[in-house]
């Protein structure tokens, strides 16, 4: 028997139904031209075999992107925006996401702030990295 492993479509799904419900903003997996500010955008950016003696797993690893809006005209620019989107995504992220059946949530793991830069729009930009370990099977022997 062969088993199916977890769709990148299923767990952006996942991802992003999660981050939305629990921030209020969006969350796109390819923004959109002049999306307007805050917003998140999530990316798998790897897949990794991660199986056990009992277990076929995956460990996804996923960048999300917190854009905070450009300061208004005459204003200083801040990080307090982008720290406050950071919170908001640690906050809605302390609850598990939810994986279609039969797929099963084993880790779900907070890498933290990889990098806060400001874009060439002034929007300032952090990236938060978390790790989804996904269980797809069970070994036996026969």
């Amino acid at each position: 028997m062969a088993y199916q492993k977890l769709s990148p479509i299923a767990l952006m799904a996942a991802v992003r139904d999660k981050v939305e419900a629990g921030t209020g903003l969006r969350c796109y997996d390819a923004v959109p031209l002049n999306a307007v500010s805050p917003f998140y955008f999530a990316e798998v950016i790897r897949i990794q075999p991660s199986n056990t003696k009992t277990m076929f797993r995956d460990n996804y690893t996923v960048w999300i992107h917190c854009i905070a809006a450009a300061p208004k005209t005459g204003e200083a620019p801040s990080s307090v925006g982008v720290y406050n989107l950071i919170e908001q995504l640690q906050e809605a992220l302390t609850e598990d996401i939810a994986l279609p059946e039969p797929f099963e949530l084993i880790m779900q793991t907070d890498g933290g702030v990889q990098t806060i830069k400001t874009d060439e729009t002034e929007e300032k930009h952090a990236v938060v990295t978390y790790d989804f370990m996904v269980c797809y099977g069970f070994k036996c022997k026969l």
